[in-house]
């Protein structure tokens, strides 16, 4: 439904203060905008930014998230008129309209441009080339039901699909999210037939939400099924379903005006089936499980993961940015995932006590409170620790295809720490910048391993799998001894 909506222009009749003002709906990603025109003042303080609007053909359209520049005026000759331009960040088709707080929505359903490689059910559909033996009961069924006689022949084939519309269900704390086969098909005819598919996954809410919400809870899904996957999810459609008082669930086309999207040039290629993480066909009940368990720690691990959604979504694009975020985000780990004290010897306390009573005597000045501040988190969990604790996942289920992991994180926060504190090199990151990147890739690994291996992710069962490095974490797996090797020439 988006991309047939790309691009269109629409007129209808839209409600501005009490007002009914002609506009002309223009849906055109960042350029999209709704002008309005008329011969008064035309305002564009909407309240709760929404707009409602019904159209020509008698769609109801909510436009919502709307910003404008401001009203404007124009002339011709004698005669002048009043305009305003709009850009709503949203934009919904019905039979109804929704204001942004109305708590009505069900369920929302999306499609990604990945579905068919993370939800590879090869099996669903299929093509009988030989299907002589086959088509008998089939015929005779058809023969009955129009009245005629159809001709059969040694060439007849079929094409099936196997029926199991529901690819996979789970209950989470966003709701019930299932993943579904949508087939459709001509009738047939002298010009042949045709079977399509379209995937598409649903977060069937526990109660009625409001928009914001729904959006919410959808693009936190999305991020996920994402790293599964290897990139980022284009959207390819999105509608919600709304409860009405005396009819069925509604359904809401959406047309998302800056949509989630992946940055062209910064494409790894496509992901491959055999590379994701979790196949849903093979392990439906470790993929439910992970996906209810990983979701349940969302609201303590949002910030976090945001940060390494940011990062990860750079595919190949490394850079010193991506570098110090991708060690930041351990540092803004909830304290249930890390640890937030180390242990210090006796003799390490009484040194710190001794040199805090010396600081403690000295003049107040930046200096003094700086080594102040710095022995008073000497007890505390400092970022290689952070680290080297989430490491302990990856190691613990495969340490020798790891081997020295923490060799490579205490290195990658180092190199960190030269472009945050200008702390001194432990070799010349610029001249060795395939390293810095390999820094990069072992700090995403750990951090969404790790988080993975917590929710129940078999981490040894993927490892044993082969791969053809589509997804990262697989090209990680494969490189890694080899920039170890490297890493380690250059230390010395």
């Amino acid at each position: 439904m988006m991309k047939e909506l790309e691009g269109t222009k629409q007129v209808g009749i839209f409600a501005v203060s009490g007002r009914d003002l002609h506009g002309e709906l223009t849906l055109a990603g960042s350029k999209t905008s709704l002008y309005l025109r008329d011969k008064e003042f035309v305002p564009t303080d909407f309240p709760d930014r929404c707009l409602k609007g019904v159209l020509h053909d008698l769609k109801r359209v909510t436009l919502l998230g709307c910003i404008s520049p401001g009203p404007g005026t124009a002339s011709y000759g004698s005669e002048g008129y009043h305009f305003a331009e709009v850009f709503p960040h949203f934009v919904t088709y019905g039979n109804q309209h929704i204001g942004p707080q109305e708590k009505k929505i069900m369920a929302v359903d999306f499609v990604i441009d990945d579905a068919d490689t993370l939800f590879y059910d090869f099996d669903a559909f299929g093509h009988v080339l030989n299907a002589a033996q086959f088509i008998g009961p089939i015929i005779d069924a058809r023969e009955k039901a129009y009245n005629r006689t159809i001709k059969t022949g040694p060439a007849a084939q079929l094409l099936y699909f196997a029926g199991n519309l529901e690819i996979f269900a789970a209950d989470t704390v966003l709701g019930r999210i299932s993943a579904s086969h949508n087939p459709s098909g001509n009738l047939g005819g002298p010009t042949g037939v045709w079977l399509k598919n379209t995937i598409s996954v649903t977060i069937a809410f526990q109660e009625e939400l409001a928009f914001e919400n729904a959006i919410f809870r959808m693009s936190t899904l999305l991020r996920y099924l994402g790293v599964l996957v290897g990139r980022p999810q284009n959207i390819l459609d999105l509608s919600l379903r709304v409860s009405e008082d005396t009819q069925a669930p509604n359904i809401l086309q959406v047309y998302w005006s800056i949509p989630p999207r992946r940055d062209p040039s910064k494409e790894r290629g496509d992901p491959h089936p055999g590379d994701i993480l979790l196949s849903v066909i093979h392990e439906p009940t470790q993929f439910s499980s992970v996906l209810a368990s990983w979701l349940e720690r969302q609201e303590s691990w949002h910030d976090a993961r945001v940060r390494f959604f940011n990062s990860f979504a750079e595919q190949r694009q490394y850079d010193i940015d991506r570098l110090i975020g991708s060690a930041n985000m351990f540092d803004i780990l909830p304290s249930s995932a890390i640890p937030t004290d180390v242990s210090l010897t006796d003799d390490f306390k009484e040194a710190i006590d001794s040199s805090r009573k010396s600081f403690k005597a000295l003049p107040v000045s930046p200096e003094r409170d700086s080594v102040l501040g710095a022995l008073g988190r000497a007890a505390k969990s400092n970022l290689k620790n952070k680290i080297r604790y989430r490491a302990q996942f990856v190691t613990s289920a495969l340490g020798a295809r790891f081997d020295e992991l923490t060799l490579v994180t205490d290195e990658a926060v180092n190199c960190r720490n030269h472009y945050i504190h200008g702390s001194e090199l432990s070799f010349d990151y610029e001249r060795n910048f395939n390293t810095v990147a390999f820094f990069m890739a072992t700090l995403e690994f750990v951090f969404a391993a790790s988080d993975l291996i917590e929710a129940g992710w078999d981490l040894k069962a993927w490892a044993a799998n082969p791969t053809g490095m589509a997804h990262p974490f697989g090209t990680y797996r494969v490189e890694y001894l080899p920039q170890l090797t490297s890493l380690k020439a250059l230390l010395r």
